[in-house]
């Protein structure tokens, strides 16, 4: 039985199962991976994910994960940086924003940060949408973030802060 996180209508965030990995990366269409790199890199610390689930059906929808960044030395500058993956079946359903926001209402109410981004490659546009409807403001571009395809790309910075919740 998996643990529930978060949940809002038929969006349910849960404790991730070793078998939902394998499902996304048989599922997903790897429209905007990047490009594979075997030099070794350790994982962010404190990688967090959970499953996103259809509450109807217990449906693998995609994953969402987080961790801590910052911008300074302090644990005030500190900020969660998010993903998602959503599956090909699952977009264009609402899933995306839902859960986005589901996990940032949960992070604000678990924890002391007060920030939260994402970023995107510019070129994602349904990825953007997601961001802005989930509440996230457009920051900025960072270049050549991400290499895909032999190619950098730019990716697009989105925040939103506990004090842009309160305000809406």
């Amino acid at each position: 039985m998996r643990k529930v996180v978060a949940a809002v209508g038929r969006v349910v965030l849960a404790d991730q199962l070793d078998s939902d990995m394998v499902a996304m990366a048989e599922a997903s269409d790897g429209a905007f991976d990047v490009d594979p790199d075997d030099r070794p890199k350790a994982p962010p610390v404190g990688l967090s994910r959970v499953s996103v689930l259809d509450a109807e059906t217990g449906e693998l929808l995609g994953v969402l994960s987080w961790h801590e960044t910052g911008w300074g030395r302090t644990r005030a500058c500190g900020a969660w940086n998010l993903g998602i993956m959503l599956l090909p079946a699952a977009r264009g359903r609402g899933v995306g924003a839902t859960s986005v926001r589901l996990l940032v209402r949960h992070l604000f109410a678990t924890t002391d940060l007060d920030r939260v981004e994402a970023a995107t490659d510019v070129d994602n546009v349904a990825a953007c949408a997601v961001l802005e409807r989930a509440g996230f403001l457009r920051e900025g571009v960072v270049r050549g973030a991400q290499l895909r395809g032999g190619v950098r790309r730019d990716v697009v910075l989105y925040g939103v802060l506990r004090s842009d919740l309160k305000e809406s």
